[in-house]
Order: C-alpha cells, then structure tokens, then sequence
C-alpha cells in the first residue's frame, strides 16, 4: 500500500511539474513581443552600381549580356530595374543584336527584359542580311528565345534605307522573321543601278 501510495504521488508530482512546465512556456511566449512578419513591399532593397548580367553558352562563350550604369532590386517579385540598359544577344550562329532604352525591367529569373522610353534594337549586318533598326517606346526581349516584341507602334529601318511602320512587332533572331501586326505601312528605297 505504501508503494502504491508513493508511486502515486511520483505521479502526481510529475503531472504537475509538466503542467506547470507548459503553463510556464506558454505564459513566456505570449508576454515576450515577436516581431511581426516582414511585409514584402515593392521597395529597393539593394543596388548595384556599373551593374552587368551575363549568360553563357554550351561551348562558355557569352551569348546574353545585360548591363547598365545602375540597377536596383526588388525583393517582392525578385526584379530589377536598370537604368540606361543595353542588352546584347551575341550567338554564334546569328546575327549580333543590341538593344538601349532609357529603363529596363528584368524579372521571370531573367526570362524576361522589358524596355522602355525612347528603345533602339540594331540587328547588325551579316554575310547575306542588311543591318535592321526597330525603334519604339517599349519592347520586350526573351533573352533565351532570341526574340523581341511590342504591341506599340514600332518603326522599323533597314540599313539600305527602307522603312516600315506599324503597331505590334514581333522579331525572332534566330530565324530573322519580322512580324507587323497591324496599320503597316512600308517604304523600299529603289536601289541605286546607275554605273561609273
């Protein structure tokens, strides 16, 4: 009888001990302040001065490169923005083009880069292509794609004078395709025959 009576006391003690341990725990948590979680707000949380991204091929040769003299980040969507952009897409087996605008946003992991104010993409010549100037207030670059497109009114000029203008362009690099969507209008230079 004694040992039951002692090994129910053991009990007890140990009950109250794990209550009293939980009381205490629990009192302690809700009289100490915890921060409130940190609001993800559209608001700079770094910058990166002479700022550059750049990608590279199979074979490790550049083949996307992003720079500009400033670029901030945003932490809520994991963008940033660069300031006086300049994109260049640079693969062997086409055509080298540039792209400058006064801003450009790039987020999607670097899937996407979007120019805008007053944006120049320059196709540069080759062997069998004459050099291409698109120019429009916003386009959108796929870096990996190789392809740009707006759905603004876009001018678009070859290097032999020839002009044409419309609103939303589509340009794929990789295979050279030129698309106009809508109210194209299109000038050809006559090429100059005359003989010296």
């Amino acid at each position: 009888m004694r040992e039951r009576l002692t090994s129910g006391i053991a009990v007890a003690l140990l009950l109250a001990l794990v209550a009293g341990t939980w009381w205490a725990a629990d009192y302690a948590q809700r009289s100490v302040p915890v921060d409130p979680p940190r609001r993800l707000t559209h608001e700079m949380d770094t910058f990166i001065d002479e700022f550059v991204m750049m990608r590279i091929d199979a074979t490790g040769m550049p083949a996307e490169r992003l720079e500009g003299p400033r670029a901030v980040h945003f932490p809520d969507d994991d963008s940033y923005e660069v300031f006086m952009p300049r994109a260049i897409s640079q693969r062997a087996d086409r055509s080298v083009t540039v792209a400058t605008a006064e801003l450009g946003r790039m987020d999607d992991d670097g899937e996407r880069v979007v120019l805008t104010g007053d944006v120049r993409l320059q196709r540069e010549p080759s062997d069998d292509t004459p050099g291409l100037m698109i120019e429009s207030e916003a386009i959108t670059l796929r870096p990996q794609e190789d392809i740009a497109f707006t759905e603004l009114p876009a001018i678009i000029t070859r290097a032999d004078g020839s002009r044409m203008t419309g609103t939303g362009m589509h340009y794929d690099n990789k295979t050279r395709q030129l698309k106009v969507a809508a109210e194209t209008r299109v000038t050809i230079t006559p090429r100059n025959n005359s003989t010296h």
